[in-house]
């Protein structure tokens, strides 16, 4: 683990996404996705939350939002290619589809 993922805390798991984990049968891997989140972007802030539609509110996923700052698009696309290329082996693709990264 690099020095700036060691600096930083992992991101607390509000109870409703671990239900929301428990329910669509993803408990196992949300802790794999979101130190798959830490280490794309390890200088940066991850806040883990439920996606929600925008029509009804419902639930739709696990929100990773990662606090993107001040940086260009250009600094984060490295991040997003280790995102991208690193979800399918920590987490079946019929079961990714419940996992979004996102930006803040």
């Amino acid at each position: 683990m690099n020095d700036s993922l060691a600096s930083l805390s992992r991101p607390a798991i509000p109870p409703e996404v671990q239900q929301f984990a428990a329910e669509n049968d993803v408990s196992d891997y949300l802790s794999a996705v979101i130190d798959l989140a830490r280490q794309a972007f390890p200088s940066s802030g991850v806040c883990v939350s439920l996606g929600q539609d925008a029509e009804d509110k419902t639930p739709r996923c696990i929100a990773l939002d990662v606090d993107a700052g001040s940086q260009a698009a250009e600094d984060l696309l490295p991040g997003l290619r280790r995102w991208s290329a690193g979800l399918g082996r920590v987490c079946p693709a019929h079961h990714a589809v419940h996992f979004v990264l996102g930006w803040r």
